[in-house]
């Protein structure tokens, strides 16, 4: 597709723009895409002003009639603008490019206030802290169904074990023999593509592909299950269709998704059922953004979707000085809705759940931790919630 010829200047990308709506200085999705890649296009080498201010949330891409591919046109003038960023901007940027260095040693998220503000780094977004996970007794019920790898991100490496071995458990208790994978602390490549790093997104997404394929050597694995709606489009889309990276020999499939298809129905019959909040990210709305109140349907868990677009979250956005007082009020256009701060919150990605449970005040987790604490609460640590073998069938 000619994409400079494919825009229709209707500007319905930037009605669907939370930025343009919680910036006044934005200019928009249309200008900094389209009208950009035009100009490129006829040999005018420019850099707009507030390019580096887009979140790459993509929802300009999901409203825009003809599919033009407008944040990945703005990713590419963020390849161009990095050469005109100062150094300390290009180290930052280049510390929060690569989320699997801090994944090794989560004391690097600890920096302190004085070494933050010399990095640009943003003093009042809060910053993950390791969650480790108490020991789980996976007991399977029966019969293995089929063998799943588990993904492992960044985040849950080095921040929510608590959410991985909870997804592992629920996982195991389906009937499903989990392998976790990649074993190494990788990138998909999703960070760096949002700041414009795009070699280096290609780079890190083809040392991921390469591991979880060596880790899949000598397996019948049938899907790779995510707990990161980022990860999973990054691996889903960005490889094939703008880094040039073969696709995954088998299916991947949001974790959320998985337990719609698969969960037997015994287990949704055991859940407590406390109402609920719900948040689809971003990148998980390329499906649709119900996925997560169809988790709470089935279980008659009460539930109530947040009314907000784009967080301000981002994958790093929130952490940077420059953009901290925009993702703030993103996130606080929600504020009116939650009456009640007390509750959970159902978010499909880890950093968006940080952002959100600071600005809202809810306790924001993924879904797989919220089933597994509500499967404990309705049956008690260690029993077994289901038969692997009703209702549903095998991948």
């Amino acid at each position: 597709m000619n994409h400079r010829d494919a825009c229709l200047k209707c500007t319905i990308c930037i009605s669907a723009c939370p930025v343009y709506r919680s910036d006044g200085e934005f200019p928009g999705p249309k200008a900094l895409g389209p009208e950009w890649h035009r100009m490129q296009a006829a040999g005018e080498t420019v850099v707009m002003d507030h390019v580096e201010d887009c979140t790459f949330c993509q929802l300009c891409e999901l409203a825009c009639p003809v599919g033009v591919p407008i944040a990945h046109l703005i990713a590419q003038q963020k390849d161009v603008a990095r050469a005109h960023q100062s150094p300390v901007v290009r180290l930052r940027d280049a510390i929060l490019t690569h989320p699997e260095w801090v994944a090794r040693a989560p004391r690097l998220s600890r920096t302190p206030s004085a070494v933050s503000r010399v990095l640009h780094l943003s003093t009042t977004s809060r910053r993950p802290r390791p969650r480790s996970a108490h020991p789980i007794s996976i007991s399977g019920g029966g019969k293995v169904r089929a063998r799943v790898g588990l993904f492992v991100d960044c985040f849950d490496r080095g921040f929510d074990e608590e959410t991985l071995v909870a997804a592992q458990a629920l996982l195991g208790e389906w009937g499903y023999d989990v392998h976790l994978m990649p074993k190494a602390s990788l990138c998909c490549g999703a960070a760096a593509y949002a700041s414009g790093r795009i070699d280096q997104a290609r780079q890190q997404g083809m040392a991921m592909r390469t591991a979880i394929c060596e880790n899949l050597e000598g397996l019948e694995v049938k899907a790779l299950i995510t707990l990161n709606a980022t990860c999973d489009g990054t691996i889903d889309e960005e490889w094939a269709t703008y880094l040039g990276i073969d696709p995954l020999p088998i299916p991947v499939i949001a974790f959320h998704q998985f337990a719609l298809d698969q969960a037997p129905k015994a287990f949704w019959d055991t859940l407590e059922t406390s109402p609920v909040w719900t948040h689809t990210t971003c990148r998980g709305r390329r499906h649709g953004d119900g996925s997560l109140g169809a988790l709470a349907r089935v279980a008659n868990i009460p539930s109530q979707a947040l009314d907000l677009e784009c967080c301000g979250a981002a994958g790093s956005y929130a952490f940077k000085a420059e953009h901290e007082a925009t993702a703030h009020r993103m996130a606080s256009t929600a504020k009116p809705q939650v009456k009640n701060p007390s509750g959970e919150l159902w978010v499909d990605s880890g950093t968006c759940a940080i952002h959100l449970e600071q600005v809202l005040g809810l306790s924001a987790r993924h879904p797989a931790y919220w089933l597994y604490r509500r499967w404990q609460a309705g049956m008690g640590a260690g029993q077994t919630a289901t038969n692997p073998g009703d209702s549903r069938p095998g991948i």
